[in-house]
């Protein structure tokens, strides 16, 4: 299907397929299924977490063209959504999740890998020039 000229991109609509996914339709006629699982395995924020529920993960609706889960718990740009890509490598995908999950609480010091550092007191011995 050829997708048409239009100026603003827009979910037109959306249908529970299963598991976590979705079916989309765009306003340019794009359609496609969106598998949201890969996102809420990695996502820490509880706001996020509880999506994880399929009875939660069902009551997503449309909000002005865009997919959205509860009061803006969960949302994604459409660009992304259009793309097919919520999830663009590690890097990105960690900024996306830090945009999304910015309640997300801190790891605790002792989850992070630290290299034990040792430092040594060196004496240095003057010379004295006769």
């Amino acid at each position: 299907m050829k997708a048409l000229a239009t100026k603003y991109l827009e979910i037109v609509q959306a249908g529970y397929v299963s598991g976590y996914k979705i079916r989309l339709t765009f306003n340019d006629g794009l359609v496609r299924v969106m598998d949201f699982e890969p996102f809420l395995r990695k996502a820490l924020n509880p706001d996020i977490t509880k999506y994880r529920q399929f009875r939660n993960f069902k009551k997503f609706h449309l909000h002005y063209g865009d997919l959205m889960w509860g009061d803006f718990d969960m949302i994604f740009p459409i660009t992304d959504l259009h793309r097919g890509n919520i999830l663009k490598g590690e890097e990105a995908a960690l900024s996306h999740f830090v945009l999304n999950d910015t309640a997300a609480p801190a790891k605790p010091i002792s989850d992070r890998k630290t290299k034990i550092v040792s430092y040594q007191n060196v004496k240095r011995k003057k010379v004295l020039h006769g």
